[in-house]
């Protein structure tokens, strides 16, 4: 076989070569395409189906205080305790209190010390009756968006949610027992790391992005 005919045979198998990679590259790249594109179609579908529930979701969510009256009241000597929703059993209770230290602060002769002291307790139990009043308040108002929530939205919501959604939505859901049904604290106030409830929110929130194909940047 003469170097003209190999260099042919070699050139011919190379072309061979080229062209089967070149086809499996477009048929990869097909099946790929094809995927992204059904992706995108499920994507799209499920925002024409559950933007506006999630919308609705999110404003109700975020009304929920991330704060528990037994945060507010860890810092007052000799505090009632809170739980199952009784924050006016809670403000009845700072209010007997208060009357206690002012009647105190009516002995004769009282020193200087116990009357700075009383005086303390007694802003400390009005600062607290202010901020679990506000709590309060913003929790009853979340509490009955949540209600027509679920009895206008939920239904669609547990059709068309995502597992991961509607896991999220218990967990969430738990958080706010812990909070207001056991009166636990949400751990700390100010950090969104360690804020029980800010978490909860805020994996809820984003499994919902992520639901719907709207991705962190």
């Amino acid at each position: 076989m003469s170097e003209t005919m190999i260099a042919t045979l070699i050139g011919a198998g190379v072309t061979l070569i080229v062209t089967l990679i070149t086809q499996i590259m477009a048929v990869l790249m097909l099946k790929f395409k094809t995927r992204s594109e059904i992706k995108q179609q499920e994507y799209q579908s499920k925002r024409e189906t559950l933007s506006e529930v999630y919308k609705t979701l999110v404003s109700v969510i975020n009304l929920f205080p991330a704060v528990s009256p037994s945060d507010v009241l860890k810092y007052v000597e000799d505090a009632p305790n809170y739980s199952m929703e009784h924050f006016d059993s809670v403000l009845k209770s700072l209010d007997y209190q208060i009357e206690d230290y002012k009647n105190q602060l009516s002995t004769p002769n009282i020193d200087y010390k116990r009357k700075n002291d009383i005086e303390t307790q007694i802003s400390n139990r009005e600062y607290a009756k202010k901020e679990i009043s506000e709590i309060r308040d913003k929790y009853y108002m979340a509490r009955d968006k949540y209600k027509s929530f679920c009895e206008s939205d939920k239904v669609t919501f547990d059709i068309y949610a995502g597992k991961n959604v509607r896991n999220r939505l218990v967990e969430f859901e738990v958080a706010i027992h812990n909070t207001f049904i056991s009166g636990h604290r949400v751990e700390d106030v100010d950090d969104p790391i360690n804020n029980i409830i800010k978490i909860s929110r805020r994996e809820l929130i984003n499994s919902m992005r992520n639901d719907i194909g709207i991705n962190e940047d």
